[in-house]
Formats: C-alpha cells, structure tokens, sequence
C-alpha cells in the first residue's frame, strides 16, 4: 500500500511540476515585490541629482544649508522672486524658498515637488532657527547640545512565564508571525485549489472508476494529499533559495539591514514552534480540501467549495490583527486554542508571550489531534463520496455523510470502518470547551 500510495503522489507531482501552471503559481506572488522594486528603480533614476532650489533674498540662510548635511539640495540665491518665478516656469530650478516673518514658503511646480521632501527641508530650517534665537539669547552651542539631547527609552515587558522582554524581540517574533501568515493564506489559495481541481478533474472524468480498479481510495486518498504537499514544500524551497540569493546580493542596502536586525532577535524555540504549526495547518486544510473536493462532480463547482476553507482561514488571520490591538480579550484567547484558527491567532499571542509556552504547546497538540481526526474522518468521507455522483448541494452532501446516510444511489469501494457520528463529535468539541475553561479558571 506504501509503494501505491508513493506512486500516486510521485504521479501528482511530476505532473503539476511540469504544467506551466505550477511554475505561474510560483511566479505570481512575486509580481508584486518585483513591481514594487521595479518602479522603485524607475522612480530613482528619473530623480538626476539633486533637486535645484533658489532661496530668495536669504544669502545667510544659503551658505548655512550649503554646510548642513541633510540638505541634499543643488543652492544658488536671488534677491528678486519673480525672476525666481520665471526659471521655474522655465523648468530652469525644481522649486524656491521665500520668507516672510518666519514663515517660510517652498514653491514648486507639479512636476518637480516629488523632489522635495517637506519633512527633511522643515527639519532643517527649524534646526537652523533654533540656532539663531539661541544666538540672540546668549546660550551657547554646548548648552543648547545639553538642551537638545532628546532622552533614551527602551521598552521591556514582562511576559507571562516572568521573563523579560526587550522591544525588539517581540518586533522580531511579531514579524515572523504576521509573514508566516501571510505564507500560510498564500499557499492556502494556492494549494486548496489545486487539490480540489486535481479531485474533481478525475471525477468529472469519470478517470477515477478505472484508478480505483487497480488500486483503494485510501491510497488515491493519501496520495494526492502528499504530492500536493510535495508541490507547496517545492515552492517554499524555491522561495528560500531565491529570497537567500537576494539577501547576498544586496545585504548592504538599508532596507535588507533592518528586516535582518529585526529577524536577528527571533527565538529559536519560536521559530521551530511557527514552522511546526505551519505545516500542520497546511497538511490540515489539504485534507478538509480532499473531503469538499470529493463532494463535488466538475471543475464548475470547484470554486464554490473551496470558499468556505478560504473563510475558515481568514478568522484566524484575522484575529491574529485583532489580538495585537487586545492580546488579553478572553474571546480571542480561547479561540487562540481551537484548531485551524491557533496556527495563526496562537503564534501571533505567542509572538508578543502573551501566551505562555505551555498554552502555545496545548494548541500545537490540539490542532496535531485535530489533523490526525480530519484525515481520519477524510477517509470515509472521501470513500464514499469518491464514485457518487449526487445532485445534492456540498453542505447537504457532507451532513448525509455524517449522519451515515447515503447522498446517491452510485457507490463504489465503501469505506466499512467505524462511523464517526455526530454525538461524537459534539462530545470530543464538549470535552475540548471543558478542558479550556477549566484550565482558564485555575489560571485565574
């Protein structure tokens, strides 16, 4: 059964791997930081230089910027505003700087304001202000350094094992877990789709009456799942590769300097813990995928089944921002521990130590119960469902199958295991609630 099983995931791989679809799978997801550096390039290298201001009738104002590092302007000076007017009508100067009793005005034209930076240039001048009224007021530029001297903050928080944590590394360990999300979602829609197309492609087909001859629906079951997978852990090793080329090629840039310094505070018991419940999401959403999939008779109704797994993805996402707004919200904190919503919603608290370590492995074991209770459940499921060919709406299909009722009068190598049937799974769910708050009303 193991070197059947092999051979169908060996075949749903090779095949996916040499469509062109596979490799637009890769490629879309790239668009759009590649659009992003793209035009990013585009943008620096129409900006030649640096931007020309005249400053009008301000001689003294012009040989200070001249010596002020972060004014990275090409200066000269006029003492009349409409000759400085005309040049930039002329598209002679980007822009110039006229004063009136301390006001300062930067005039510019619709083509050339992107050159300045207002913040930059109104940081400047208030600098230089400071300057010259700490001058008349006789304070000297070591008082006004002292003055000046902005005061230090760092932040540490103490986390619920006790422990201190510096900003930076829960930055660190916030930002794996918003971009371990993200991954999560993006191959999510990637992946659920496909799976469901491979399913129904077979189905609509009638391409599965014959692989059945020859082999148990067990094994396409199980086989289609691990090719799948194959497919999603393929791109994720193209994407390491790809981003640690990179990495090397412009680990000098200011950009790649502090998401690096970011990263460089992650835990690596975290990272483990983020990978770990990663994949077991991952695998958990294929097998949901697997049992609508076998649901459904064309590709037509592919789309339409797989929007509910999207969902189901989403509030877990979702939540994930939510707790960052109220990380101690007794809604989010159970719902941190139900599976398929805790890969998300749990690293996310786990992340910041909002949630201990014991709690963080509470929910790993939980959703590692609950992808071990789909795929089990996936296999009757799948089995019986696999050669039907019902009417039926998907919801009211997957209700019979529970209940143990048949959806069509076309069956084909029934599953004849145990019946997982609803009491038991209302009481596994009533067991799980129990569990949660009695553990909550301890800790409280």
């Amino acid at each position: 059964m193991l070197s059947q099983t092999w051979l169908v995931a060996k075949n749903v791989y090779r095949n996916r791997f040499k469509s062109a679809g596979f490799w637009a799978l890769i490629l879309v997801p790239l668009l759009v930081p590649i659009i992003g550096l793209i035009m990013g390039w585009l943008i620096g290298s129409t900006n030649d230089g640096n931007a020309k201001l005249v400053i009008v009738n301000q001689p003294a104002l012009v040989q200070t910027l001249k010596h002020d590092k972060q004014a990275k302007f090409d200066l000269s000076e006029t003492s009349d505003e409409a000759q400085a007017k005309s040049q930039l009508q002329e598209g002679k100067i980007d822009g110039y700087l006229t004063e009136n009793q301390g006001h300062f005005t930067l005039t510019t034209s619709s083509k050339t304001s992107s050159k300045f930076n207002q913040q930059v240039l109104e940081s400047t001048l208030t600098n230089l202000q400071i300057l010259e009224r700490s001058s008349k007021l006789g304070i000297s530029q070591v008082q006004l350094a002292q003055l000046m001297t902005p005061v230090q903050l760092s932040l540490s928080t103490v986390s619920q094992t006790g422990n201190k944590v510096t900003g930076n590394h829960q930055a660190g360990n916030n930002l794996l877990a918003i971009g371990t999300a993200v991954v999560i979602l993006m191959l999510l829609s990637l992946y659920v789709g496909v799976i469901a197309q491979e399913i129904a492609n077979e189905k609509s087909n009638r391409i599965m009456e014959i692989l059945l001859a020859t082999t148990s629906s067990k094994v396409q079951y199980y086989g289609k799942i691990i090719g799948v997978m194959l497919l999603a852990l393929t791109q994720i090793v193209i994407y390491v590769i790809g981003f640690t080329v990179a990495f090397l090629a412009f680990k000098e840039n200011s950009m790649v300097k502090m998401v690096t310094s970011f990263f460089g505070t992650v835990d690596t018991g975290f990272f483990a813990y983020v990978i770990v419940m990663s994949l077991l999401a991952i695998v958990g959403y294929l097998f949901i995928a697997s049992i609508v999939a076998s649901l459904i008779n064309d590709q037509a109704q592919v789309q339409q089944a797989t929007s509910p797994i999207m969902y189901l993805a989403l509030i877990g996402y979702l939540s994930s921002i939510a707790s960052a707004q109220a990380p101690t919200n007794v809604i989010l904190k159970v719902l941190s521990f139900i599976p398929f919503v805790s890969p998300t919603l749990m690293s996310s608290r786990y992340a910041v130590q909002v949630a201990t370590t014991q709690e963080a492995l509470i929910a790993l074991i939980l959703q590692f119960v609950a992808v071990l209770a789909i795929a089990r459940f996936g296999e009757r499921i799948y089995s019986r469902n696999v050669l039907s060919y019902s009417n039926e709406r998907i919801f009211k299909q997957l209700i019979n199958n529970v209940r143990g009722k048949d959806s069509s009068k076309t069956r084909g190598n029934l599953y004849t295991g145990r019946k997982i049937t609803p009491k038991k799974l209302i009481l596994a769910g009533v067991i799980i609630v129990i569990i949660l708050i009695i553990r909550y009303f301890l800790k409280h």
